[in-house]
C-alpha cells in the first residue's frame, strides 16, 4: 500500500522520538501539516511519577517546525492528558520536543 510506505517514510523524516505520522495535508499559503500522534499508550504522573494510561481529554495544538526546503512545516498534534490513578489529578503529557507553552519545536 502506497499510503502507509509514505506516511512512514514521513515519520522517519521528521525524526521525532515517539512520535509517528498518521496523516498530512500540503496547503497552498501555508505550507504542509503532518497529523501526528505519540506511540506511547501511557504518560508519567508529574506530581508522583505513577505511570497512567487513563485518558482524561484530548488537546489538538499545530506546531511550527523546521521547513522542508522552501516548504513551511507545521505539526497538528494531540496533546493528550491523563489522570492519575494514584494523585486523581489530571495532567498533560509531556513532549520533549517543544517546551511548555510554546507554538514551535525545540530545533527551529
Amino acid at each position: 500500500m502506497v499510503k502507509k510506505r509514505a506516511i512512514t517514510i514521513l515519520t522517519k523524516l521528521l525524526d521525532l522520538k515517539d512520535v509517528k505520522v498518521v496523516g498530512q495535508r500540503l496547503h497552498a499559503g501555508v505550507g504542509i501539516i503532518l497529523q501526528t500522534e505519540s506511540m506511547k499508550s501511557y504518560s508519567l504522573c508529574p506530581q508522583c511519577g505513577t505511570k497512567s494510561e487513563k485518558l482524561h481529554q484530548n488537546h489538538r495544538y499545530i506546531i511550527k517546525d523546521l521547513p522542508w526546503g522552501e516548504k513551511p512545516v507545521f505539526l497538528e498534534i494531540n496533546r493528550r492528558q491523563f489522570k492519575c490513578n494514584k494523585c486523581q489529578k489530571p495532567f498533560s503529557e509531556d513532549l520533549d520536543f517543544v517546551r511548555k507553552k510554546r507554538t514551535y519545536t525545540k530545533r527551529l
